[in-house]
């Protein structure tokens, strides 16, 4: 075999690798079953619902981050159901298709440690908390009443080892 067959044979195994292992996350994904904690089943209205969505009184210090969560799903689900409608498209190039692969495994990734980061530090007894990271930064809000510097170090090293961003470039804000 000349060394050209045998690298195309190579990038059409690794081609055909990456697609299992992809179909197989998205398997795996597929099984696991979701449930929230109390805390976000908490109940974020006051008083009886009425039918005119108008008259509903939203409890105002948890709107933002069930707000910010839903719309983040939102359009995280419109990212990846793009990216896998690219790598399941004959049509699109080998190398775009190893780019969208790439692009929903960091997306996937991503999710993990948004999930990771914030019931960690609902766990340590923050009211809630909401991770957002953009080039090598990674910030959080958390939802207390009050926040000393042990918080904001306690925060930062939680966000530090789950991100692998270094502590000086953790930004911690405060929204009660």
């Amino acid at each position: 075999m000349s060394r050209k067959t045998v690298w195309i044979l190579s990038v059409i195994l690794v081609a055909a690798a990456i697609y299992f292992f992809i179909g197989g996350v998205e398997k795996e994904m597929s099984r696991i079953e979701i449930v929230p904690d109390g805390d976000i089943l908490r109940p974020i209205f006051s008083g009886e619902l009425p039918d005119d969505i108008d008259g509903w009184q939203l409890d105002d210090a948890h709107d933002f981050f069930v707000e910010y969560r839903l719309e983040r799903d939102r359009v995280r689900g419109q990212e990846m159901e793009m990216l896998n409608d690219m790598i399941n498209n004959p049509q699109v190039g080998p190398e775009a298709r190893t780019e969208a692969e790439k692009q929903l495994l960091n997306l996937v990734d991503l999710m993990e440690k948004e999930l990771i980061i914030e019931n960690m530090l609902i766990a340590q007894g923050y009211n809630d908390a909401l991770l957002f990271t953009r080039k090598g930064v990674a910030t959080v809000m958390i939802d207390a009443e009050k926040l000393d510097e042990d918080d904001f170090l306690r925060i930062a090293e939680i966000v530090s080892s789950v991100t692998g961003v270094s502590r000086e470039q953790v930004q911690v804000i405060q929204h009660y």
